[in-house]
Parts: C-alpha cells; structure tokens; sequence
C-alpha cells in the first residue's frame, strides 16, 4: 500500500481510497490526485483497502472492478458495511452495458471506463466529492508521508 499526502493542510485535504488490482494503475491515479491536493491511499488488494477504510477516515473510494484477492463488488460491498454514506467511483475496462448496470446496482453514480482522461477522472471525483450527504472525514494526525510502502 502506498499513501500520498501533499504538503499542504490537512485540515484542506479530502481523503481518497485508490483500490485497482494493477499496482502500478492505482499508484498513477493515487499520484494525479496527490497534485490536485487530494490526500490519497493507492492498493492493489481489498483486504488491505478495508483495513484502510478501518483505520483512516475516507471522503470517497475509486474502486476498479477486478483488484488482486477480491473482485471490486466484493469490495464495495464491504466499504458499505463500514460507511454506507461513503461514495464509490467504479473504473473498467470492461465496456460492457452489464458490467455498469451492476455497478449501479450497488447505487454507485459514478462509473469510469479505461482507459480514463485524467481531466475526466478528476472531474468525477470532485462531483462524488461534492454531492450533497457525502461524508467529510475527521481529519487525524496520521503522520502520513509522500510515497511510503507499508
């Protein structure tokens, strides 16, 4: 797991969980909201992603459909049961009419396909962000550092 913070207030900075099965994917992403000044925790695996979700206070978790132990519905799932009011951004690259409609049968609104615009990924976070009742997390002195692996 990877965690980014930007240098700036904390107090300022919107927590996001980055759950993608390719490493590499969810470090990019992870790092393009790290310079919109996002706070943001990058994995490739759900079990850790639900620790995360445990452990640190979320406004808002990008969940692709396929990650490394569990598949992205499995995770959303339990994301539910720890905040229910947490909004949920699927990515895909499967393009497929049924694929989005499960994801919205979850009652996710957002559902990017891949390869993504990184203006339009940043776009729809913002709009999850800003949806009326989504949660703002209790900021904690987490001590969080720029590009540390656990």
């Amino acid at each position: 797991m990877r965690t980014h913070g930007a240098s700036t207030d904390p107090e300022e900075q919107r927590s996001i969980l980055v759950a993608d099965g390719d490493e590499d994917a969810a470090s990019v992403l992870a790092s393009l909201l790290l310079y919109q000044r996002f706070r943001a925790h990058a994995t490739a695996h759900g079990s850790e992603a639900l620790r995360l979700a445990r452990t640190h206070p979320l406004d808002l978790a990008v969940v692709d459909v396929r990650l490394q132990d569990m598949s992205g519905r499995e995770l959303i799932l339990g994301l539910r049961q720890i905040d229910h009011r947490l909004p949920v951004v699927v990515t895909s690259a499967d393009l497929g009419a049924e694929a989005e409609g499960r994801a919205r049968e979850l009652g996710l609104l957002h559902y990017v396909h891949k390869p993504y615009d990184p203006r339009r990924i940043v776009a729809v976070v913002a709009k999850a962000l800003a949806r009326p009742g989504a949660p703002r997390a209790r900021v904690h002195a987490l001590g969080l550092r720029t590009w540390t692996s656990e």
